[in-house]
């Protein structure tokens, strides 16, 4: 399948849009980690699209210059607050939805953006699907936090899949064992794949083997997930 892909700059609105063309009635909000609108995400977005759904990629930075280092990049994460996170990705939910002329909502999230994306899910009825990739759900919360995940999880009314690491040195065990356990208990289907040699990113990582290894089996399920509950 043909895509159309644009950077997006205007209206408030930073990031990137890929559409299948011709285009579905589905679209994905990508909510992306620390390292905003990378070349992962934008191959992530295309590939959503190739599958049929319209996909953004949502700039939590608001069209700041890219930085590749981690220090920079944690920092900038640091300073997001949830109430400005929730104004953007609602803003883009808006435009999807209203600009775009779609009919079924997904939401994706990895790393911080996945912790954002479950946290959308909760509050947002439009939400049909909602994916999480090794989400930073981190305990004790961070200062720059006010929602608490796992709290709220019990509220997701639509299917829900989960990517976990074993290695994992954000989100502890027993906090995945927690959100499991309040997803598990909701009227909603809950997919968790479980990945024990492989580290937290390990989507967007390398090295070790187990990482890549991982994403093999672990993103084309995402993508199938996705295209199920929105095409």
């Amino acid at each position: 399948m043909s895509i159309e892909t644009q950077d997006i700059a205007r209206d408030g609105l930073y990031g990137y849009m890929a559409r299948p063309q011709p285009a579905g009635k589905g679209g994905v909000l990508i909510v992306p980690t620390i390292f905003a609108v990378n070349p992962f995400v934008r191959q992530y977005a295309d590939e959503l699209a190739r599958a049929g759904l319209t996909a953004a990629v949502c700039d939590l930075y608001s069209g700041l210059p890219l930085v590749t280092g981690y220090e920079e990049s944690l920092a900038r994460a640091r300073k997001l607050n949830d109430g400005l996170v929730e104004q953007i990705v609602g803003k883009w939910l808006d435009h999807l939805q209203h600009s775009h002329a779609l009919r079924s909502l997904g939401i994706l999230g990895f790393c911080l953006g996945g912790r954002f994306a479950l946290l959308r899910a909760a509050r947002d009825a439009r939400i049909v699907a909602c994916a999480a990739a090794y989400p930073s759900i981190e305990d004790p919360m961070l200062p720059n936090q006010s929602q608490d995940v796992l709290k709220l999880a019990p509220d997701i009314r639509c299917p829900v899949q989960i990517c976990q690491p074993g290695h994992d040195h954000v989100a502890s065990k027993e906090t995945y064992r927690a959100l499991k356990d309040v997803l598990d208990r909701r009227s909603a289907p809950t997919i968790w794949q479980y990945y024990p040699d492989a580290e937290h990113g390990f989507m967007h990582r390398k090295e070790p083997v187990a990482n890549p290894a991982a994403t093999v089996i672990a993103s084309p399920q995402v993508v199938a997930f996705l295209a199920a509950c929105l095409n």
